[in-house]
């Protein structure tokens, strides 16, 4: 049996990197898809990547109105919403002395009041009709283990983790069916990752090899093993998980 038949998920951040590979692990175990992206031609062109019930939509996740809007279609279209994933992230390496404002504020719009703001605006509909739900946001295992280095990206990482904490006990609390996890990733080939790569200055191979180091396992991960874990949190396999954090970090958070 697929692991999410029956169930109608939104996952942002869903064109490229972990957001994609999430999109594409849902829909290939029977959900509904909302892969939600910038704009919808990036949204609508992800989608067509992917096989299964996908429906793009455009999503600053920035922005409360946007976020309404986006909530509105996808319960217009499927009448129903039962998992939200929030993947969108931003992360700029730089020391906290060097960090300037707008560095700052785009971490904290994007990784963690775009979550707080996505929470709010599905909770309501997540919550009708008293069906399980499942919250999962994709955090960072520098939100977990600070870094140096990465200043405003581990702040806003461990920010994330705590409204994950809070909204699970929330939603506990006033006896909503809803749990509220986070997975946390260590390095991961992605989009994002290459940048980082790109930025040490040193040859792929050679930093490669560097952030590699960082993990016991001895390699860098895989964005379909992140997008197991949350296909694992958002299923009714994790029933009695709620405010968790789930790492897929190759042992990083636990290193010397």
């Amino acid at each position: 049996m697929q692991r999410l038949a029956g169930k109608v998920a939104l996952v942002t951040g869903g064109a490229k990197g972990i957001g994609f590979a999430i999109a594409r692990a849902f829909a290939s175990e029977g959900a509904k898809v909302a892969l939600a992206a910038r704009t919808l031609d990036q949204a609508s062109a992800a989608a067509a990547m992917i096989d299964g019930d996908v429906f793009p939509v455009a999503l600053d996740t920035t922005s409360n109105t946007q976020w309404q809007a986006a909530v509105a279609a996808v319960d217009g279209h499927w009448g129903q919403l039962n998992v939200l994933v929030n993947c969108a992230g931003v992360t700029i390496g730089a020391n906290l002395a060097d960090t300037d404002d707008a560095t700052w504020n785009s971490h904290m719009d994007v990784n963690l009041r775009g979550p707080f703001m996505g929470c709010r605006a599905a909770l309501p509909i997540m919550a009708r009709g008293g069906a399980p739900g499942s919250i999962v946001n994709i955090s960072s295992a520098f939100g977990v283990r600070e870094t140096p280095g990465f200043a405003a990206y581990s702040i806003s990482k461990a920010a994330l983790n705590a409204l994950t904490r809070v909204l699970a006990l929330e939603c506990a609390a006033q006896k909503l069916p809803i749990r509220v996890n986070a997975v946390i990733p260590g390095g991961t080939e992605t989009e994002m990752f290459e940048e980082e790569l790109r930025r040490t200055g040193l040859e792929r191979d050679q930093a490669y090899a560097l952030f590699a180091r960082i993990h016991p396992l001895g390699r860098i991960g895989k964005p379909e093993e992140v997008a197991e874990a949350a296909l694992w949190l958002a299923s009714d396999a994790s029933s009695f998980t709620t405010g968790a954090e789930l790492k897929v970090d190759g042992g990083s958070t636990i290193r010397a």
